[in-house]
Order: C-alpha cells, then structure tokens, then sequence
C-alpha cells in the first residue's frame, strides 16, 4: 500500500494587525453611519475570532439598523445566554423578537431585563407597546406610565374607555363604521452596548481601578519610606512602582511600554512599534521583545498601577505607560461624527497588569443610574464599568469646562455605573 501523504494543515496563523484593521475600520463605519461597510468589515473580523463579544456586540447593533433582523436575533440570543445578567442584552433581544412579532419570547426576554434592571426606561417602553398590540391595555399603560411615555399613555387610555358616541350618531344604522387607528410608534433602536462577562465582573474592575488610584495618593498621606525597590500594594509581580517614581518591569518574553520612558534597561532587548495603535494617541506604544529589565521615567507625571483578572478598562491613549504581554488591547474611539472629532481610548481587558500616568493627582469619580458624568475630554483618563459614553453637544459648556486645544472643547457624558478617572 502506497503511503499517505502527510497532513498539512494550511491555516493561517491568527494576525492581530489584521483583526484589528477590520475591527476598527467597522466600529468607525457603524459610527458614521456606514452600515454596508460596517457589517463587511465587522463579518471579516469575526471570521478571525468568532467568539469575540466585542465583534459580536457591535455586529448584532450593526444587523438592527439594516433591519436583519434574523441575523441579529442569532447573536442577541448567543449573547444572552453567555451573560445571563447583562440586562441591556435581553432587552435588546426582547426588541429584536418584537420587531418579528415573536411576542411570547419577546415579553419573556423583557421581563427578564425588567427583573435585572427595573429602573431601566426602554424595556418598560418595549413592554409597554407589545402588550398595547396585544390590547392588554392596563399593563401596556402601567408599563408606558414608567417610560415615560405620556404621549402614548394618552393613546392607550383612550383605547380603554373610548369617549361616549353623539346621541345624533347613535342614531345611524346604515353607515358603516371605520376604525380609525393611531400609527403604531416605532421602539428606539437599542443604544451601543458595551459586553462584558458580567455586573460583577465590571463592579470588580470598577473598585480595583478607584483603588489604584487611590493608592499613591494614600502612600504620600503616610509618608512611606523611600527605600529604593519598595513596592506598592496591589503591584503585580511583573511591574514594580518605586516611591521616587520610576517603574521597574522584570519580563520574560515581552512587554508594551511608552517610547521616550525608557530610562534604562538590561538584557538583549528589541523594541518594535506596534501597527495596530497608528494613527491614534496610542502610537507611542511599542513592544519590547526579550528578557530582561526595563526602567521607566516620565518627568513630571504620576503613574499608577492596576491588575485586571479577567476584567476589561478603557484608557485614554496618551495616559497609557505600560502593558503586561498577558492582556489583550484595541483601540474604541469615542467618536463626534458631527464634527469628525475622536477620542483614542484603549480597551485593555485580560488578566495582567498595567500602569497609567497623570499629568497630576488623578480623581476617580463614580457613576451612577441616578448621577450621569459629564466630562471634559481633556480631563479624560480612564473609565470602566457598565458605562455608555457619548458626545455633548452643548455650546453652554464652553465657557464653564476645560477646553482641550486637540478636540476643540469635546465633552463627553458617561451614563450608567462605573468609575471615571479625571485629572487637570
């Protein structure tokens, strides 16, 4: 018998650069609007990391607005069902069914939203007009009322107790009456979601990152002794934070560190720019192969230290120092489309290390359903949590915020709960 020809596999390695490209490329498109070639370069990414919730976050927001609805019921329900406790995902859901008429899963997946977050405006809205097309009409208005949605509680009561007919039109049997009904509103399109494994999980990251912070400024209060190599609590193995300020990185195989830091370094080290951060804030990033020593300075900022554990942040570009070769990165603008502004933030999420800096004494400020965050993009530093940015277009603001010469005066309003770290 003739030998078999050996198996070879012919898949191609996975490129980052290239994952990427794709990724951002999309998230820009479905930012400006440019659904076609949001969803071409959102599907090619997925086809390098199917599994990516980020991609399949943005991809389902992408299928809704082109009216796929099918194609985003199917990653609306994977979604789900891998985070059982994100309520804004079986909201979505339940939207997605209502909008196919699925009214019994529709209501289920409401419900279960209402239950995760009872405060949340938009699924007591959804609820409201399935069971008013249902003609349940009390729990439509019940539901209305709690949206808000005065509007259509009017609507609805009118519905329940029509006023009474003229005694002059009672009196006509011939004619045929013709219902007249109101135009069905259309539900909102649910806002951009930001997917992560959990409530606990972004809490979790959310306190680890206002401790961070916290930490310096607690040292200082104390007067901690300057011996050279102390270590801060809360610092991982791989980075040490002296008290004179310079960051110690003991590695193995690589590490991320902002170009012009390097103070000095030991070991047979290469430095290689990372072309997945051009063009952003973040370019100054570059990876250091090797194994060896690296020391860190920069005149006149304070760095920080923060140990993710399978937990996700979002940092400024132009804040972030150094990254452990552990945790995974890409760049999320925060765009402005009205006036093609953007912000670099960084989403870092994995289980590692990593350390920010400040032009001065960083601020954390929490976030809350009840107390949305309004900031100036020039304060920016850091944000984690389930929070949702957006852009203020508020001329008012000019005169009262800090203006940031880069952006013209973005302002930026945080809505949800999580921590927002401020300087300037």
């Amino acid at each position: 018998m003739a030998d078999r020809d050996p198996v070879i596999n012919l898949t191609a390695p996975f490129d980052q650069g290239v994952f990427l490209l794709h990724y951002n490329r999309g998230r820009e498109a479905f930012q400006e609007g440019r659904y076609a070639e949001a969803r071409r370069e959102l599907e090619s990414a997925q086809k390098l990391r199917p599994d990516d919730p980020d991609v399949l976050n943005l991809l389902g927001l992408v299928y809704f607005k082109t009216n796929s609805f099918p194609e985003a019921e199917v990653i609306y329900r994977r979604l789900a069902k891998e985070n059982p406790n994100v309520f804004i995902l079986h909201s979505n859901l339940g939207l997605i069914l209502f909008k196919q008429n699925k009214l019994d899963e529709a209501e289920h997946y409401l419900l279960r939203a209402v239950e995760l977050r009872p405060n949340y405006a938009k699924s007591h809205l959804y609820l409201g007009l399935l069971y008013r097309q249902r003609r349940k009409l009390g729990l439509a208005i019940d539901h209305l009322r709690f949206a808000g949605a005065d509007k259509l509680v009017r609507e609805a009561e009118l519905e329940m107790h029509p006023p009474p007919k003229p005694a002059d039109q009672a009196k006509v049997t011939t004619q045929k009456i013709v219902a007249i009904t109101q135009p069905q509103p259309r539900p909102e399109a649910p806002p951009p979601l930001t997917t992560q494994p959990g409530t606990a999980a972004s809490a979790t990251a959310a306190r680890k990152l206002q401790d961070a912070v916290d930490e310096t400024h607690l040292a200082e209060e104390k007067r901690i002794d300057l011996r050279p190599g102390r270590k801060i609590e809360g610092a991982s193995k791989t980075f040490l934070l002296h008290e004179n300020g310079f960051l110690e990185i003991n590695f193995a195989t690589s590490v991320h560190v902002k170009k012009g830091t390097v103070s000095s370094y030991s070991g047979n080290l290469k430095f290689v720019a990372e072309t997945g951060l051009l063009g952003t804030t973040a370019q100054t990033l570059v990876k250091a192969v090797g194994q060896g020593k690296i020391f860190l300075y920069e005149k006149g900022r304070k760095a920080s230290l923060l140990d993710l554990n399978e937990e996700f942040i979002f940092v400024e570009g132009s804040n972030l120092l150094a990254l452990e070769e552990t945790l995974t990165y890409r760049v999320e603008p925060i765009y402005d489309s009205a006036y093609q502004r953007k912000i670099d933030t960084v989403k870092i999420f994995g289980k590692g290390s990593l350390a920010i800096s400040t032009s001065i004494e960083p601020l954390t400020l929490r976030v809350t359903p009840d107390f949305p965050l309004s900031i100036s993009s020039a304060s920016l530093v850091a944000w984690t949590g389930n929070l949702i940015p957006a852009v203020v277009d508020d001329k008012s603001l000019e005169n009262v915020m800090i203006e940031s010469e880069e952006t013209g005066g973005f302002k930026i309003r945080f809505e949800g709960e999580g921590v927002v770290v401020s300087e300037q």
